[in-house]
């Protein structure tokens, strides 16, 4: 992919290659967009929205009778894991 940056973005590319904080101006897209998915939690979002469509895939499945739920004693019995009950 080709990019090309004119104006205030060219120049804080260039400024961040000079002050090495990037080594090239690639690696000052590319800090640029991780401190964009810093702020705004870019990716954190779509990892929320990807596991609220899997959870409402298992509640279906659930209803549906094509999965079933353990109660606590029962997942301990079959994993020998203790679950901690919260208040």
């Amino acid at each position: 992919m080709n990019v090309k940056l004119v104006g205030i973005p060219e120049q804080i590319m260039a400024g961040a290659v000079k002050a090495g904080i990037a080594k090239t101006k690639t690696d000052a897209i590319m800090l640029g967009l991780l401190e964009l998915d810093n702020k705004y939690k870019l990716l954190e979002q779509r990892e929320d929205e990807e596991d609220l469509r899997e959870a409402k895939r298992i509640e279906r499945d659930v209803t549906l009778g094509k999965e079933k739920l353990l109660s606590a004693k029962e997942f301990e019995r079959r994993t020998g894991i203790t679950v901690t009950k919260t208040r």
